[in-house]
């Protein structure tokens, strides 16, 4: 560039004008492009095409590692791929850049409830609760934090005060009817739960649980009309599956209750309940010695597992080995859960 003629500071005073002007260039371009890198992550995660995310997401953050969010998606696809340990350093990450991201104190305090410790978990919903400026999601988190402490009656009246400020608070709907199907009142579970569902029609998890509470309450077509509707959606379902065995027992339908509580295992090998299950359905339909395998496989997977209910069976087996010496062999009844 050919130097400018007159004042030396006019000289200086362009070329940092033509400086700056390149900077801010550069960093517009930059941000274009982790912009658009972040879009097709967002486009990928909604279709579930989690892999893909990840890598538009991290290529985000290369191009732009100053943008909070980029993080937290990128966590929030991690959590949905079921990679916790890599969910966790990205949420921290999250609010490592921003310390008022505050949906990720609540996202790390998920994780932590559900795997990793109830203690981590209620700070972190703590710290959440502290820097969120939403008093109904305030509520709602208390709620959280009274249910790992057990407090069940407490929890629910958070979130029935959640709902005050927000009467169609999904999440909300949702946790007072687990509350009320944890305390066995499955009529007011229900009616939470059919709340919940004029929200979101097709939300696979409202749908089972719905069929879990039908089923409770022997309202076994109204279980088979929601299972199977859930069963559409996704078709691996452990509850889905095993409810399905319940609400076809319920009706009558043996043949239809062991074949779904068989595909129940295909889903979930290592469970003792729906083994136990299992072998009540071989006793009634009469194949004794398939009923007592699985008996056994729940005591092996679970020495623990419904310890006075194997040990009636077990005292069934004997009465029936007994009774079968006999000239006549009488029925003898059995407690079906």
């Amino acid at each position: 560039m050919k130097r400018i003629e007159g004042n030396p500071r006019t000289y200086w005073l362009v070329m940092l004008f033509m400086s700056l002007a390149f900077i801010l260039y550069a960093l517009s371009v930059s941000a274009a492009s982790s912009k658009t890198y972040f879009l097709r992550g967002e486009k990928y995660l909604s279709k579930n095409k989690v892999d893909k995310a990840i890598k538009n997401y991290k290529t985000a953050i290369k191009i732009n590692a100053k943008v909070s969010k980029y993080y937290y998606k990128l966590a929030k696809a991690y959590q949905a791929k079921g990679l916790l340990k890599d969910a966790i350093i990205y949420f921290e990450k999250t609010v490592e850049t921003d310390p008022k991201y505050y949906w990720a104190y609540a996202s790390l305090g998920d994780i932590y409830c559900q795997k990793l410790g109830r203690d981590d978990a209620i700070s972190y919903y703590q710290i959440y609760i502290d820097t969120c400026p939403k008093e109904s999601e305030k509520h709602y988190y208390r709620g959280k934090i009274y249910d790992i402490e057990g407090k069940i009656r407490e929890a629910i009246e958070e979130y029935e005060t959640t709902l005050e400020n927000r009467p169609k608070h999904f999440a909300a709907l949702c946790r007072i009817g687990d509350d009320y199907f944890k305390v066995g009142n499955y009529e007011k579970a229900a009616s939470y739960y059919l709340r919940a569902k004029k929200l979101r029609k097709y939300d696979e998890k409202t749908l089972v649980n719905l069929g879990m509470v039908y089923a409770k309450l022997k309202e076994h077509k109204k279980a088979l009309t929601m299972l199977n509707v859930a069963l559409k959606i996704n078709p691996f379902n452990r509850d889905t599956r095993f409810y399905l065995g319940k609400a076809y027992y319920g009706t009558g339908d043996l043949e239809r209750a062991i074949s779904q509580t068989k595909r129940a295992l295909t889903v979930a090998p290592d469970d003792p309940e729906i083994h136990f299950t299992l072998g009540l359905y071989y006793d009634k339909k009469g194949w004794h010695d398939l009923a007592t395998a699985e008996y056994q496989e729940a005591l092996h997977l679970d020495p623990n597992y419904l310890y006075d209910k194997v040990k009636k069976i077990q005292s069934l087996e004997s009465t029936r080995d007994r009774e079968a010496t006999r000239p006549h062999k009488e029925e003898v009844s059995e407690n079906e859960q």
